[in-house]
């Protein structure tokens, strides 16, 4: 009969041996990182064929594991991760400044987003100049939504669901996650700079909720450096004035659809504002923000007279003395200050339409005015829609310019309202003597613009052109880099002649920009007038008078723009091989509202026509027009924010 098996344990104890005490479990050793041996070191092991090895793997996997001992411990600096690897693309060798001026210049936001997801350097860098300013603009209620999504994404969530409370419209985030933090701003509210507010009219039912929503992102926005609006409400005006990196302000005060302007109690949070940089208020009415009594401009200027580069002021006759009782302003904040010559030592841009320059009663804008700027520091001047007193104002400009030491006059830009409203080009002559005196005094200029000079009642049939006054005064500044006659409307335009070109071209050697409306009877002498202008690279012509406005099959555009290359090709002198490029600068057209491209190799562009070519005996060249066939509804609900454009391109 086969012993019954008794385990080890119950013989011992049945025996009386004590139990031994329990063996510690084995220390787990440390992970190591794998390492791939070396060739020389590796012993390949032969195997024979058609053995198997099968059982020995098994056996390896489930026995022990066994611990080299020549390797030591792995140590905390074992553990650091390898320097990541440099990046070799083309972008990554530029520094963070140059690259992201690049972006910025980079319109398509498609493209700039998968830039984004490579890298997170350049999800930074994208993400800055993606979220940098907010646009928007409403017109009709149908475009609140495109507003809406535009906004969202700076609001914390609680502001997200308090707006829904307030109106529930289309475009507003449905659901929300419970893993976040419905009080957090989103990051990229950080990183805004610029908020452009256009004009703001879907309704009088359905305004407030845009300006509600206005109202609580410009509570998001600590970076906020640059705003510009034509909407203004009690709470934007306090958030506004609470941020301590704002440089530039633009107000629009007067609202053209509903005839309304803002009131003081709204903007009276703007006296606090100081350190400007930039400052424009439009006020084409009465507004009582430009008027002496509740000093809310006058605060603003007088809190960033150190700092103010460019002012921008347009108001009514009836409210343009922003600068009443100055002299005791100043005396009152800094007595030292009255030892200065001028009170704005940073000014360099002054903009002024619609003031009177003389009161009726007591003294007007003038004493204030040339105490406060120093024009012969200024590097630009535009003066539009002047009102009473403008002749002793041009006297006063042209005896301090002329008596003033050469190299003095830092004046380049200079843009003249020449609008005499006179009855016939001999009165308006007389009247703008006092003008044209004013720009002989210095020959300082590279930009030279005249609104509306010269404009006559009489038909085509007397069409005055340019006088030779103002020719004479205009190739004075030979150094004009820039020469432009604009004007209201289409009709009683003057025109320019060949002879009258010529004289300009010869004159102004460094012309890089010209618009004019041409004397198309002419157009063969006009040709080779611009033949000579060689340093040339854009050319406006929105005003002319070419074919039948009732035969809408023809393209005037196209048709005066052939006109002008044809006589160019023909004029460009004798050339084996002709290429536009070694001819001219030309590379910018403007016929009407109409740009075309100019060049001898143009590629097919996306959403526009193929270039087109344009042949003269042997010699050709291609245009472009850049009118695109884009169907996109953005310019709706998309504000324009040119002057923006022009505050952050460096100045002179």
């Amino acid at each position: 009969m086969v012993a019954t098996r008794r385990s080890a344990r119950i013989r011992n104890i049945e025996l009386g041996v004590p139990p031994e005490p329990p063996k510690p479990a084995p220390a787990k050793p440390q992970a190591s990182r794998k390492r791939k041996p070396s060739t020389k070191d590796e012993e390949v092991e032969d195997v024979p064929k058609g053995k198997k090895r099968g059982a020995t793997g098994m056996a390896g996997k489930l026995g022990k594991p066994t611990v080299n001992k020549e390797v030591e411990d792995p140590s905390p600096e074992d553990d650091v991760s390898p320097p990541l690897e440099a990046p070799d693309d083309a972008l990554s060798i530029l520094p963070a400044e140059i690259l992201q001026t690049i972006l910025e210049n980079v319109n398509h936001p498609p493209s700039m987003i998968k830039l984004a997801c490579t890298s997170k350097r350049y999800y930074a860098l994208v993400m800055a100049v993606l979220h940098k300013r907010i646009n928007v603009a409403v017109s009709f209620w149908a475009h609140i939504p495109n507003v809406i999504r535009r906004l969202e994404p700076h609001l914390s969530i609680a502001q997200k669901k308090q707006l829904k409370r307030e109106g529930k419209y289309k475009g507003q985030q449905e659901k929300f996650s419970t893993r976040l933090d419905p009080l957090a701003v989103p990051p990229c509210a950080d990183y805004v700079r610029q908020m452009v507010i256009g004009n703001i009219d879907p309704g009088k039912k359905h305004k407030p909720i845009v300006l509600r929503y206005l109202e609580e992102v410009l509570k998001n926005l600590p970076n906020l450096e640059v705003i510009d609006t034509d909407e203004l409400t009690l709470s934007m005006a306090e958030n506004i004035a609470s941020r301590k990196n704002l440089k530039a302000l633009r107000i629009y005060t007067f609202n053209s659809s509903t005839y309304e302007t803002i009131e003081t109690e709204t903007a009276l949070p703007l006296k606090q504002l100081g350190n400007l940089e930039h400052l424009n208020i439009q006020s084409p009415s009465w507004s009582a923000m430009v008027t002496s009594d509740n000093d809310i401009l006058q605060s603003i200027l007088l809190n960033s007279l150190s700092t103010l580069k460019s002012l921008d002021i347009y108001t009514s006759k009836w409210s343009s003395n922003f600068l009443a009782d100055w002299e005791n302003q100043i005396k009152a904040r800094n007595p030292k200050a009255m030892k200065q010559a001028h009170d704005f030592t940073a000014l360099k841009s002054l903009s002024l339409k619609g003031v009177r320059f003389i009161e009726d009663e007591g003294p007007g804008l003038m004493q204030s005015l040339t105490r406060a700027v120093d024009f012969l520091q200024l590097r630009e001047l535009k003066l539009a829609d002047l009102d009473q007193g403008k002749l002793v104002f041009f006297k006063h400009l042209e005896e301090l310019f002329s008596k003033t030491e050469k190299g003095t006059v830092q004046l380049r830009k200079l843009s003249l309202d020449m609008d005499a409203d006179a009855p016939n080009s001999m009165a308006a002559e007389v009247q703008l003597e006092g003008i044209y005196r004013f720009i002989s005094s210095f020959d300082t200029l590279r930009a030279l613009e005249f609104h509306d000079y010269n404009k006559y009642n009489n038909g085509k049939g007397n069409n005055p052109g340019l006088s030779r006054r103002i020719q004479q005064v205009i190739v004075k500044h030979r150094d004009l880099e820039s020469l432009r006659f604009r004007y209201r409307g289409l009709s009683n335009i003057p025109l320019v002649s060949a002879k009258t070109l010529r004289v300009l071209t010869k004159n102004l050697p460094r012309l890089r920009e010209l618009e004019f409306c041409p004397e198309e009877t002419e157009m063969d002498a006009l040709t080779l007038a611009l033949s000579h202008a060689k340093n040339l690279t854009t050319l406006m012509c929105p005003y002319f008078h070419s074919g039948d406005y009732q035969d809408r099959s023809i393209d005037r555009a196209f048709a005066l723009l052939e006109k002008l290359i044809e006589g160019l090709l023909e004029n460009a002198g004798e050339t084996n091989e002709f290429a536009w490029e070694k001819s001219y600068e030309l590379r910018r057209v403007f016929a009407r509202w109409r740009e075309y491209e100019i060049g001898s190799d143009l590629k097919p562009r996306k959403n526009m026509k193929d270039p087109m070519t344009i042949r003269k005996g042997t010699r050709e060249v291609m245009c472009q027009d850049l009118l695109t066939r884009d169907n996109s509804t953005q310019f709706y609900y998309t504000a324009e924010g040119k002057w923006v454009d022009e505050i952050t391109r460096p100045m002179y």
